[in-house]
């Protein structure tokens, strides 16, 4: 083709211009070093802060995002340097069954996160295992350092978090415990650091302790230097390394700039600055206060680790010394009055260790004949940790003053202080050449004790006298008046703040925001609702603190509270994504979030909100924590107004706090949510997937284990404490446990001063259905009994959903469970004559008889009933029997199964009666025993109350024994072996989670019931959405060989079984995601005997495997991926094991052919005779020019059971093609598939599949299936043989491979049709040459046989004889 030269020069040039232009760009932005891992995002992609301990975050104008380490991808740099085999390496929850580490990250709150751990070590010497960062630089004095770590009290003797810059250590936290249980947060402030700098994370066991640690979420806030900029916004202070700064930030003791411009001397001459290096400079003290250091100094725990003004241990500061309950006093000189400019004091303080620690700050007036009291300017109390905390006051005094600074410890606590700064309009008076010394009685006149003097006559110190009373701080705040005006209650939350006292809020704010009571005009909402008025809420305002973010006010020790306990408020909140309002629980130093204002909150109006708070023990505090970007863009507020406590006395109860019996329709009656974990139980409308068990449509107790994202155990659905009124009650309740790997759900009574008795539980999924359980309480009738119900969710599963309805009590005991697992209790079995049964686990190791592994959990830890039948315990034909409670009547026929394990010495016989008006015999076991649990079953018919007893006949064999596990009753006749229509379960298939990594559960549901997973909507049994049938969601699985198992009970051996069944896929079309395969699962492992993958083929398919086996085996279906996850279902129905027999072709059924109509009928024989046509005379022609690819096998065929079979697949009905007599009448091509043998690997199986709808349903993307997993084709060069049907000569591109094909009684045949392939093949069929083409119910389908040979695809050609 020919292009004209002036635009061929230009297309040159475009493309020079595009290859120049890539050019230009850099791959990746190249720092210095010094700017690499500094905590700036120099490069617009932040890559030279990767791998620093951290990654880079992106940062926006009005609030920086942390620099984050969460462990899910690689471990950002962080480095084990451990000298022992006690190490740390990166991990993941579940990866070791039982193990000591967390059950989940902190990341996702589930088994799938990551995080950096130590695991238990042997060793009988004491190590550390030390994790290290990257080399960072230059961190900013508000730089804070935020991680989450797990242990136990047990765990570990010392965890300490270190930085070490120069030839300096500098210790930021350390702890020996105790520790609390679950993931605990660290937030340490690391100072300004200068230079290169590395901190490291160590954890130190010793013999007595097992050292099992773990770090997530590692977070650097606020640790970048201010960036270099041209010039300064309006008011800000230009350094002389072009950083911009605040000017309240000149002169404060801290390098804001990075180079320290901003304390340069020449600007802060005028400033009076102790930094209690030398000594107490201008400062003055009474009693109390002493000048140290931290090096070689730590006289307690709480002890600073270094002072403020070096950030170094060597550095000095003042410590209170003063012992509980007094106050060391600090004061300044005299100063000039400071009228018309503010003399300002900033200073930084220090408080750790102790709840009761208190730091004040008064004006004392000087110059009066009678000097007032000092006015109190600042209070801080409490634990505010191991940093030092920035503040400021602006003083305004017409007379002479002086400060006063006052500390007072609490118990185990230390008050500090540093770097006292009086700015320059503070001016001494010159007169003064000393100043007054305080001792004695003159002390208390001019230094007054911080707390409230009381009248000799009144109470003790700490109590409120009120009237004739003395109230005990303990009474305070319980929500129980004691005060006839209710003194005891006024500062316990409940305000309008229009009182200065604020309701007992208090700010405990250290950062750069604070809560203050602040008035305003037409914003309040009025107390009538009618109009706004003038008055004062809570509101978030600028602070003079330098360390994070977010404020906070508190307020006093509250408590106990009743379960009905409400806050009611209202609040106004807008901010940017960032910014929150919450309301935290603070209890027992464990902080709950009960609240949180919706982010997208924007109204200007106030919103009213009521959040529930529920029963809680004393002491408990309520803290508002806000964070909003004053200075961002826009306008951004949170306050608060309004709150109250309402409905909080624990004595006052209602009539519904005494009921139990419960179906959640009108409110949650007796039973309330549990606290100390961030899972809670939640009462909730039907909807959607959320169902209810009384109508379908109403309310009921829904938990999530992952929402809201959750980090604790599990979540508590508790009573009020209740009074037995008999000595034995039935509870019965209906529960729900659904979900591919659901946790555990259980039930337990409580008693004061008594560990809690676990009285039920479930594990694992059970369905998308609702089952019925019962449990006896059995009371003592004291007066001062009391106990209380619990059911706990726990969160050792994080996939699906738990729920609970329809709870009543009745007098008197209850039937016998359907369901015993032994886990929690003998479920009522009473062992008869010499009591020789026994419920057992073999946690320890050390059981002298019984299986290593219970059958429920398949771990040592799980409990069975085992009887012991050596000679000396029973002797030879002696009987020991166990017996049930009375189970119910039944209205229909049942199945009792139930799993029983024999010793591998011959134990004896194992026999079943029913006992209801007579006793009669079911079933005696008397086979050999082995390693494996297996499963009997008893068909039961009772009108009556009945009883089960099992017998043990011993053998007189020493070293024997028999066990028991699972008892289930299930309506319907029992099963066959290996066989389920699940309409009433899953029969005897298991799916219990294997121990794994990632492992899951099959599911059980039916179409109809709605689900939050995808279904099928008809089972395969009754065609409708009513039916069941098991299936499972391969979403929840990600990359790395995730797999979910459906297995059989032990099956014996076998030399020819038929394995039959249904299953069914549905995925996104043109991906290949699920895949279901079966396998051979015996002692000497897994054998891969059918796969198929997944496409959208929403329908029903069947199949059918001969399977042989020279040993006991278990059918295993394998839900597994073939790609990243996707979300889609695969279902199986119908399963049915023909023990010892052959498959059989399948029958035809007039029920299921499609009806056709005459003209239809007409039309499909036309195109079909077309179709002839064209497909010989284009192989014929096709054949004239070159030879078919395909050549005839003569491979002899052996028989035997040491063959494996590869996959075959279902066969399309192409329309109407081929003989009616090789069709099933539904419309089922019949399929022969190959027979291939690989020498001594596998039982012989035969594979037939067939579609249960037309092809008008399948998608273009149908393929055949390829080879099993793990065998290539060019394994299996001479090792095949020919099926049943006939064969298909081999592929001149692969030489002695082969595929057979049937053909039809009456020499028709069916087509494999796949759009991919363009290339003709002929197939001898009478001498005429055939071409794939088109036709009726085959549009855009072409014969794929050879395209598909050369990938490595086994297929079935239906009709074609070679």
């Amino acid at each position: 083709m020919y292009l004209h030269s002036n635009l061929l020069s230009a297309l040159v040039l475009f493309i020079a211009a595009q290859s120049l232009g890539k050019t230009w760009v850099p791959s990746h932005c190249r720092s210095p070093i010094e700017a690499v891992c500094n905590f700036v995002c120099d490069c617009g992609d932040c890559s030279d802060e990767a791998q620093c301990g951290f990654h880079g975050a992106s940062t926006t104008p009005s609030m920086s995002i942390p620099f984050t380490c969460s462990f899910e991808q690689d471990p950002c740099g962080w480095q084990d340097i451990s000298t022992s085999g006690y190490s740390w390496l990166r991990d993941r929850a579940g990866a070791v069954l039982d193990g000591p580490g967390p059950r989940s990250d902190h990341t996702h709150g589930t088994d799938l996160g990551w995080y950096m751990a130590v695991g238990t070590h042997n060793g009988k010497e004491a190590s550390t295992a030390t994790l290290r960062s990257p080399v960072m630089r230059e961190a900013a004095p508000t730089c804070e350092l935020r991680l989450w770590y797990h242990t136990a009290s047990r765990d570990v003797a010392e965890l300490r978090l270190e930085l070490t810059h120069g030839v300096e250590t500098l210790t930021l936290w350390q702890s020996s415990g105790p520790w609390g249980p679950g993931w605990q947060e660290l937030a340490v402030n690391t100072g300004r650091v200068q230079g290169d700098f590395k901190v490291t994370f160590s954890a130190t066991r010793n013999a007595t302790h097992r050292g099992a640690v773990a770090l997530d979420d590692v977070e650097f806030r606020d640790c970048g230097l201010p960036r270099p900029q041209a010039s300064c916004p309006l008011g800000q202070h230009h350094c002389q390394n072009k950083a911009c700064v605040e000017p309240h930030q000149l002169c404060d003791g801290e390098d804001n700039c990075g180079d320290r411009s901003d304390e340069d001397p020449l600007i802060c001459s005028h400033h009076m600055a102790t930094d209690f290096e030398t000594g107490l400079g201008l400062w003055n003290q009474l009693e109390g206060w002493t000048r140290n250091h931290s090096a070689g100094s730590m006289v307690s725990p709480a002890w600073p680790h270094r002072d403020h003004s070096r950030n170094s241990a060597y550095g000095f500061f003042l410590v209170s010394m003063a012992k509980p309950g007094t106050t060391a006093v600090l004061f300044s000189p005299e100063f000039q009055a400071s009228v018309p400019y503010n003399c300002s004091l900033t200073f930084y303080y220090y408080l750790h260790g102790s709840e009761a620690s208190c730091f004040q700050l008064f004006l004392q007036v000087q110059g009066l004949n009678t000097p007032p009291d000092p006015v109190l300017l600042r209070s801080h109390h409490g634990e505010l940790g191991t940093a030092w905390v920035r503040d400021r006051v602006d003083i305004q005094s017409a007379q002479p003053f002086r400060i006063l600074l006052a500390g007072e410890t609490g118990p185990g606590g230390i008050v500090g202080l540093d770097d006292l700064i009086m700015s320059n309009y503070c001016k001494l008076v010159p007169d003064v050449s000393t100043v007054q010394s305080c001792s004695g009685s003159e002390a208390l006149a001019l230094c007054p004790q911080t707390s409230m003097e009381l009248p000799l006559e009144a109470c003790e110190p700490g109590h409120l006298s009120c009237g004739e009373l003395c109230v005990p701080p303990e009474q305070f705040c319980d929500f129980q008046q004691q005060c006839a005006e209710g003194e005891d209650e006024h500062k316990c939350g409940t305000t309008d703040f229009e009182s200065a006292s604020a309701g007992g809020w208090e700010d405990t704010s250290i950062g750069r925001l604070q809560w203050q009571r602040v008035a305003a005009q037409n914003r309040k909402l009025a107390r009538d609702a009618d109009r706004d008025v003038p008055g004062h809420f809570l509101s978030l305002q600028k602070a003079w603190g330098q360390l994070r973010s977010e404020a906070r006010a508190r307020t006093p020790a509250l408590g106990p509270s009743g379960p009905r306990c409400e806050l009611h408020m209202t609040y106004r909140f807008h901010s940017h994504p960032q910014g929150f309002l919450a309301l935290v629980v603070v209890e027992n130093g464990f902080r709950e979030l009960v609240w949180q204002a919706p982010s997208s909150s924007s109204s200007k109006g106030w919103t009213v909100e009521k959040v529930l708070l529920g029963a809680r023990h004393r002491p408990f505090q309520l803290e508002f924590v806000g964070l909003v970007d004053l200075d961002g863009p826009g306008q951004q507020w949170a306050e608060v107004d309004n709150v109250t406590m309402r409905d909080c006395n624990p004595t006052v109860t209602t009539e519904s706090d005494r009921e139990v019996s419960c179906n959640f329709e009108r409110d949650s009656c007796s039973w309330h949510t549990g606290h100390l974990t961030d899972a809670h139980w939640h009462r909730v409308k039907s909807h959607s997937s959320k169902y209810d068990h009384t109508t379908g449509q109403g309310f009921l107790m829904f938990l999530d284990p992952t929402d809201p994202p959750a980090r604790g155990q599990g979540a508590l659905l508790l009573t009020r404490p209740q009074v037995p009124l008999v000595p034995k009650e039935c509870l019965s309740f209906w529960y729900h446990l659904y979900g591919p790997q659901i946790g555990t759900l259980r039930l337990a009574m409580r008693k004061d001063g008594e560990e809690d008795t676990l009285l039920w539980s479930r594990s694992g999924t059970h369905g998308n259905r609702w089952h019925q359980a019962w449990v006896t309480l059995h009371h003592q009738l004291e007066a001062s009994t009391k106990y209380q119900l619990l059911f706990e969710g726990l969160r050792d599963g994080y996939r699906g959903t738990m729920a609970l309805d329809d709870m009543a009590v009745r007098p008197g005991p209850c039937w016998a469970p359907k369901s015993c697992s032994f886990e929690d209790s003998d479920c009522g079995f009473s062992p008869g004559g010499l009591g020789l049964w026994k419920r057992q686990s073999n946690a320890s190791g050390q059981a002298p008889w019984g299986p290593w592994t219970d059958h429920t959990t398949e771990t040592a830890q799980g409990h069975y009933m085992v009887v012991d039948t050596s000679p000396d315990l029973l002797p030879k034909g002696h009987v020991a029997s166990l017996t049930s409670e009375e189970h119910q009547p039944l209205t229909q026929p049942a199945c009792l199964t139930f799993w029983y394990h024999l010793s591998l010495r011959n134990p004896g016989t194992l026999r079943v009666h029913l006992e209801a008006s007579t006793r009669r015999q079911e079933l005696s076991i008397s086979a050999h025993g082995g390693f494996a649990w297996r499963l009997g079953s008893v068909n039961v018919q009772a009108g009556q109350a009945w009883r089960v007893v099992f017998e043990a006949v011993a053998a007189g064999v020493e070293h024997s024994y028999m066990a028991l596990d699972d008892l289930l009753l299930q309506d319907g006749p029992c099963a066959q072996p290996g066989s389920c229509d699940f309409e009433s379960g899953l029969c005897g298939w298991s799916h219990l989670a294997g121990p794994s990594l990632g492992a899951y559960s099959w599911d059980w549901s039916r179409g109809a019931t709605p689900s939050r997973y995808p279904k099928p909507t008809v089972d395969h049994t009754l065609g409708t959405e009513a039916g069941h049938f098991a299936f499972f969601e391969t979403s929840v699985l990600g990359p790395g060989g995730q797999k979910a198992w459906l297995r059989s009970e032990p099956l014996p051996a076998t030399t020819a079984s038929c394995l039959h069944f249904w299953y069914f896929m549905g995925f996104p079309e043109h991906f290949y995601k699920g895949e279901l395969r079966v396998l051979l699962s015996s002692a000497q492992g897994q054998l891969a005997v059918w796969a198929q993958g997944g496409h959208l083929r929403h329908q029903w398919i069947q199949v059918q495997i001969e399977v042989s086996n020279p040993e006991e085996f278990q059918i295993v279906f394998e839900a597994t991926l073939g790609g990243q996850p996707a979300l889609g279902p695969i279902a199986l129905d119908d399963v049915e094991y023909l023990a010892g027999r052959h498959c059989q072709q399948p029958l035809p059924s007039q029920g299921e052919r499609a009806p056709m109509s005459v003209p239809i009928a007409v039309g499909g024989a036309l195109l079909f005779f077309m179709f002839l046509v064209l497909l010989g005379l284009g192989g014929r022609h096709w054949l004239q020019k070159q030879p078919c690819p395909f050549q005839r096998s003569t491979d002899a065929a052996t028989s035997g059971f040491d063959n494996i079979l590869f996959n075959a697949v279902g066969t399309p009905r192409c329309g109407q093609v081929g003989d009616s007599a090789s069709m099933l009448n539904d419309g089922k091509a019949r399929s022969g598939g190959p027979g291939l043998r690989k020498r001594r690997l596998a039982p012989s199986i035969h594979v037939q599949t067939a579609f249960q709808q037309p092809l008008s349903n399948i998608p273009p993307s149908f393929l055949g299936s390829s080879y099993p997993p793990g065998i290539h084709h060019q394994q299996l060069i001479d090792q095949t043989r020919p099926g049943p049907s006939g064969q298909l000569a081999q592929h001149s591109a692969l030489p002695d491979t082969h595929a057979s094909t049937a053909l039809s009684p009456s020499g028709g045949f069916a087509l494999w049709c796949n759009q991919g392939w363009r290339g003709p093949c002929t197939v001898n069929k009478h001498s005429t040459p055939v071409r794939a083409t088109q036709a009726s119910g085959c549009t855009s389908y072409l014969l794929y046989l050879a395209e598909h040979i050369i990938a490595g695809r086994w297929v079935s050609l239906p009709g074609f004889k070679t």
